[in-house]
């Protein structure tokens, strides 16, 4: 029994909504569960990838910064939701002490890639990775940022939409883990 092309696109549409509210709702922190309780926090793997701009981004580079990486892709809803967020919090906060880099996972060439974040206007670097790369980071679902401390340790690993207030939190929260640079 063959199925009409709206109603495939309906049901997939569908899924796509369930799977992103799901993602959106799974939180995935590496932060104790009591105030004080010692975490255990793993050591990033090392990433380089090439950016929109021409050069190369690599993340062993940032020690001493906290770093927050958002894989993300083209056809993805909940990371163009995501996305605005980042771009405003690197206008505001990146520099000498925050770095913010997406990662495209798109199969696109890097030229749609490249049209589609023009198109929105985004300033923040963006990366051109792949699924490897993204498993390489235990990344299951879009989008999922990674936070990253200044010790080179994965602070946090969150998948779906976080807001800007509770990721501005955590970056206070880790600038006040930080020793003072001077």
């Amino acid at each position: 029994m063959s199925q009409s092309p709206e109603k495939t696109v309906a049901i997939f549409v569908a899924v796509a909504l369930l799977i992103g509210v799901g993602a959106t709702s799974s939180l995935f922190w590496d932060r104790g569960g009591e105030p004080g309780e010692e975490v255990t926090r793993r050591e990033a793997p090392e990433l380089s990838v090439p950016l929109l701009s021409g050069v190369d981004f690599e993340l062993s580079k940032e020690r001493g910064k906290t770093v927050i990486l958002d894989f993300w892709a083209t056809w993805c809803s909940p990371c163009e939701v995501q996305m605005p967020i980042l771009d405003s919090i690197f206008k505001a906060r990146g520099g000498r002490e925050l770095t913010i880099v997406g990662v495209s996972v798109d199969t696109d060439p890097a030229s749609a890639v490249e049209a589609w974040i023009e198109e929105r206007g985004f300033e923040y670097p963006i990366g051109l990775g792949d699924q490897d790369l993204a498993m390489r980071f235990g990344v299951r679902g879009f989008p999922t940022l990674i936070v990253i401390d200044p010790n080179g340790a994965i602070r946090t690993q969150h998948v779906g939409i976080l807001s800007r207030p509770d990721l501005e939190d955590l970056l206070d929260e880790i600038a006040q883990e930080a020793p003072s640079r001077g």
